[in-house]
C-alpha cells in the first residue's frame, strides 16, 4: 500500500504484471497525469491529437456522471475505474470514492491526476479478488464501460446476471447500480460504425458470432438480466451522440425531439462507413416511438426501488471557454410539472448564468413587439430557473412541412420569422462599437446597415417555440447589448436552419438569403462574424469535434460509390456531341441508353461535322472500345481522356470519360461503335498496377537523367581544375558588360 498525493493505492491483490495494456502510450499518459494540471488537459490533447490521449483525459468523459444528484455525503465504488476518465465526476459530488481497476499503470494515472482528493481510495486487482475484502456498503456501484466485460470479470455460466449478484451484496438497501454500456442495437452501428471493442462491421448487430468475451446488449436483453439477477427496478437514460462523450442525456421523460439528433462524428478511433443519413432515420424512429431500441448508448440505474430524481433531460454546453461552460436541465417534480434550469459547471461560469436574467428582463418588452414573448426566469443559489413551455419549435415545425413536401410553406413560414427578427433589430443605423469588435472581429460590413440593441443573435428556429396562441423565445443566453445588424440575426436564423442538418438541404437552392436582403458580399462577412464569435466563445479551448479531422480516420460515403457503380450499369448512358464549326455544345448532342455490359450501335453522323465526342456517362470506369469505324471508310482514328490498359482498354478515372475523333470525314454517314464495360474492381486492380509499373519507369529514367548529370556536372568540376582551364579563364577576353561595369 503506498500513497501518490493523498490518494491510497492498495496493491494487495495485485498481482504482479499488468495484465491488458495499451502498450507505450500509457507511459505518456502517466507523464502527462504526473506533470500536467487537470485544467491543461485540454491544451495536450489539442496538442497531441491522439485519440487514447482524448478518449482518456477530455472533461467531456465527465459529463454522463457529473449530473448525478449527490449531495457529497454518498460513498461510491467505481468498478473498471482504468485511468480515471469519470472518477472526477464522482469526487466532485460524493463524500467516499473507491476504484477498482485491474491495471496498476492506469490506476498510478488515476491516482496522479486526482492527487489533491483526500477521498480517493484505489484499490488494485482483479474484481473477484478485491470484492471479497470488499467491508464497505455503497450508496452507488458504477459500471461505466464496464458491465460488457461481464465474462471477463466472472467465470460461470451466467456471467452478467452472477456480476450484478455479486455486486448487489455490496449496496445499501437503497443502494444503487449505474450502468453505462452502448446499445447492441445502436443506430450508428446499422449506420456503418465498427463495433466499438472489436472494430468489425456489425458485429453487435448480428449477435456476435464470431467474437467472444465482450458482449453489449438491447434494451429487451438488459431487462431481463436485471430481473434474474433480483428483479432490480431500472431507470433508463440515453446518451446522445453516446455515453463516451455525452453532450446530450435524454430519459424516458424527456426522448428527443425532430432535428435534435444530427451529430455522426463518433469515430475517432476507427474508420467507418457512412451506409445512410442517421438524422432522417432518427426521425422517423422518434416518429414511431422507438428511439430506447435505438439509441446509441444507455445509462440505466438499477435497485430495489426506482431511482427517485427530478432530472429528465441534461444538455451540457461545455466545450467553450470556462467564463461560458453550462449545464441546462428539464426537471420533473413528483406532481408532473416541469421546470428548466441553467447551471454554470464551474464558478467561472457563474457571472454568465446568472446575467440569463437580466437578459430576459430587459427582452421581454421588445420582442412583445412582435407577440414573441420570454418565459419566466427566476435566480435561484445555484443558477437561474426557468418555465418549462410546452409546444414545438419552429425547426420541427418546418422538418414537417419539408418531410410533407410543402417547400413554398415552409419559406413562407421561415420568412415570418425572419421578417420579425429584421424589424426588431434593424431601426438604427448600425455602427461599430468596442464591445461589437471585441466579440464579432474588424468585419468589412457595407455601409447603411440597419442594426439593433439587446441583439439575441441565437434567435434561431430551434430557439422558438410555437406555443397555443403565443409564440416563445426560449434562450436568451447569448444577448448583447450593444449594436449589432439585423441581417446577421436573420443570416444566423437561416444558416443554423439550413445547414444543421442534411435533410434541409432541399432549400438551399431556393436562394434564401438574397431573399431575405443578405447579399452574397455580406454572406461572406457574417460567415467571418460567426467564426469570430466563436473563437470568442470558445477562448483557448479546443472543442473536440475541431480535432475530428485531424484525430479520425475519416469515413467512407457508401452511397456515393454505390451510385458510382451504378452508373456503370443500365443507368448509364452514351452521351455523342458534334462539333459543326461551333465546339461542342449540349444543343447539339444525343443521348443513348447503355447496358450494364456496354453498347453496339450505329450512329447517324450530321452533315457539316468536323469532330464528335462520345461520353460513355459522366462516372469513372473501364471500357474496351472493340470496334470504332466509319461505315465503307474504315477504322476511325480517336484519342481519349483515359488510361490505356491494353488490348484496346481504357480505364477512366476522372468521372467524365471522353473519346474524341478530331477529323470526321466529310462523306461520313454512320459511326459504327461497340463498347464493352469493364469490371470495377478488375479495372481499377489493372490501372493502379499499369500506373505503378509506368511511374517506376519514369522515376528510373528521372534517376538515371539525374545521374548521367551528376556525371556531367563533375567531368566539368574536375576540368575546370585543370592549369589549361585556369590559363584560359586568365586570358579569355571580358564582355561588354563586365567591361562597363569596370569602367564605371
Amino acid at each position: 500500500m503506498r500513497k501518490i498525493g493523498n490518494v491510497i493505492l492498495d496493491d494487495t491483490c495485485y498481482q504482479g504484471r499488468d495484465l491488458y495494456t495499451d502498450g507505450a502510450i500509457e507511459d505518456e499518459m502517466l507523464e502527462i497525469a504526473r506533470n500536467v494540471s487537470p485544467d491543461r488537459f485540454n491544451k495536450v490533447i489539442g496538442e497531441k491529437k491522439s485519440w487514447p490521449i482524448l478518449y482518456h483525459f477530455s472533461h467531456i468523459r465527465e459529463n454522463i456522471l457529473s449530473w448525478m444528484p449527490f449531495t457529497g455525503k454518498e460513498k461510491v465504488l467505481e468498478i473498471g475505474s482504468g485511468c480515471g476518465a469519470v472518477t472526477g465526476a464522482l469526487l466532485g459530488g460524493a463524500g467516499e470514492v473507491t476504484c477498482i481497476d485491474l491495471s496498476m499503470k492506469r490506476s498510478e494515472i488515476n491516482a496522479w491526476r486526482h492527487r489533491d482528493s483526500e477521498k480517493l481510495k484505489i484499490l488494485v486487482g482483479n474484481f473477484q479478488d478485491v470484492e471479497k475484502k470488499l467491508t464497505e456498503k455503497y450508496d452507488y456501484i458504477t459500471l461505466i464501460g464496464v458491465f460488457e466485460y461481464g465474462e471477463a470479470y466472472i467465470q460461470s455460466q451466467d456471467p452478467y446476471v452472477d456480476f450484478l449478484k455479486i455486486i448487489r451484496k455490496h449496496l445499501k438497501p437503497d443502494g444503487k447500480i449505474v450502468i453505462a454500456i452502448e446499445n447492441r442495437f445502436g443506430l450508428k452501428y446499422w449506420a456503418g460504425c465498427t463495433e466499438d471493442h472489436f472494430g468489425t462491421l456489425f458485429e453487435g448487430i448480428q449477435g456476435y458470432p464470431s467474437t467472444k468475451g465482450v458482449k453489449t446488449f438491447t434494451v429487451k436483453e438488459l431487462k431481463k438480466i436485471f430481473q434474474e439477477a433480483g428483479g432490480f427496478e431500472s431507470t433508463w437514460y440515453y446518451p446522445f451522440p453516446d455515453y463516451k462523450f455525452p453532450m446530450t442525456i435524454y430519459s424516458d421523460r424527456r426522448l428527443p425531439r425532430r432535428g435534435e439528433l444530427n451529430r455522426t462524428e463518433y469515430n475517432f478511433d476507427r474508420l467507418r462507413m457512412e451506409l445512410f443519413q442517421e438524422s432522417a432515420v432518427y426521425d422517423s424512429i422518434l416518429d414511431n416511438d422507438l428511439y430506447p431500441q435505438f439509441a446509441n448508448s444507455f445509462l440505466v440505474v438499477i435497485g430495489q426501488d426506482k431511482f427517485e430524481t427530478e432530472t429528465a433531460y441534461i444538455k451540457y454546453s461545455n466545450e467553450r471557454d470556462p467564463r461560458f461552460n453550462i449545464l441546462t436541465q428539464i426537471c420533473q417534480k413528483p406532481d408532473g410539472s416541469r421546470y428548466v434550469q441553467k447551471l454554470p459547471t464551474g464558478s467561472k461560469a457563474e457571472a454568465h448564468v446568472s446575467n440569463i436574467y437580466d437578459k430576459g428582463q430587459a427582452l421581454a418588452p421588445l420582442f412583445e413587439k412582435e407577440k414573441l414573448y420570454v418565459n419566466s426566469c427566476e435566480k435561484v443559489s445555484y443558477g437561474v430557473k426557468l418555465e418549462y413551455l410546452e409546444g414545438i419549435s419552429l425547426e420541427e415545425k418546418l422538418d414537417t412541412l419539408l418531410k410533407e413536401g410543402q417547400l413554398d410553406e415552409a419559406e413562407s413560414l421561415l420568412f415570418t420569422y425572419l421578417h420579425k427578427a429584421e424589424r426588431l433589430y434593424g431601426s438604427q443605423d448600425f455602427k461599430k462599437s468596442p464591445e461589437f469588435i471585441q466579440v464579432f472581429g474588424q468585419a468589412g460590413l457595407p455601409e447603411g446597415l440597419k442594426g439593433g440593441r439587446l441583439a439575441d443573435i441565437d434567435l434561431v428556429p430551434a430557439n422558438i417555440l410555437l406555443g397555443k396562441g403565443k409564440d416563445w423565445v426560449l434562450d436568451y443566453e447569448w444577448t448583447f447589448d450593444f449594436c449589432v445588424p439585423a441581417h446577421f440575426i436573420m443570416y444566423r436564423m437561416l444558416h443554423y436552419y439550413l445547414e444543421s442538418d442534411g435533410k434541409r438541404h432541399v432549400l438551399k437552392n431556393r436562394d434564401l438569403y438574397e431573399k431575405a436582403g443578405i447579399s452574397r458580399e455580406e454572406q461572406e462577412i457574417y460567415a467571418k462574424m460567426e467564426q469570430h464569435f466563436q473563437k470568442y466563445m470558445v477562448g483557448k479551448h479546443i472543442p473536440m469535434l475541431s480535432l475530428y479531422d485531424e484525430i479520425s480516420p475519416g469515413k467512407l460515403d457508401v452511397k456515393e460509390y454505390y451510385d458510382r457503380i451504378r452508373g456503370c450499369g443500365d443507368e448509364r448512358k452514351l452521351q455523342v456531341f458534334f462539333d459543326r464549326g461551333q465546339d461542342f455544345q449540349e444543343r447539339d448532342s444525343f443521348k443513348y441508353p447503355m447496358t450494364r455490359r456496354g453498347l453496339c450501335i450505329d450512329i447517324p453522323v450530321p452533315a457539316g461535322t468536323r469532330r464528335m465526342r462520345l461520353d460513355p456517362g459522366e462516372v469513372p470506369g473501364g471500357f474496351k472500345i472493340c470496334r470504332i469505324r466509319w461505315r465503307d471508310l474504315g477504322k476511325a482514328a480517336f484519342h481519349t481522356n483515359g488510361f490505356a490498359l491494353g488490348d484496346h482498354c481504357y480505364y477512366f478515372g476522372g468521372g467524365d470519360p471522353q473519346i474524341i475523333l478530331e477529323n470526321v470525314p466529310r462523306e461520313a454517314e454512320i459511326l459504327t461503335l461497340e463498347l464493352e464495360a469493364l469490371k470495377e474492381q478488375e479495372a481499377v486492380k489493372e490501372f493502379w498496377s499499369r500506373f505503378a509499373r509506368e511511374e517506376n519507369e519514369k522515376n528510373a529514367q528521372i534517376q538515371d537523367l539525374k545521374a548521367q548529370l551528376k556525371q556531367k556536372e563533375a567531368q566539368i568540376h574536375e576540368m575546370e581544375n585543370t592549369k589549361a582551364w585556369k590559363l584560359y579563364r586568365k586570358l579569355k577576353p571580358e564582355g561588354k558588360g563586365a567591361s562597363s561595369k569596370k569602367q564605371e
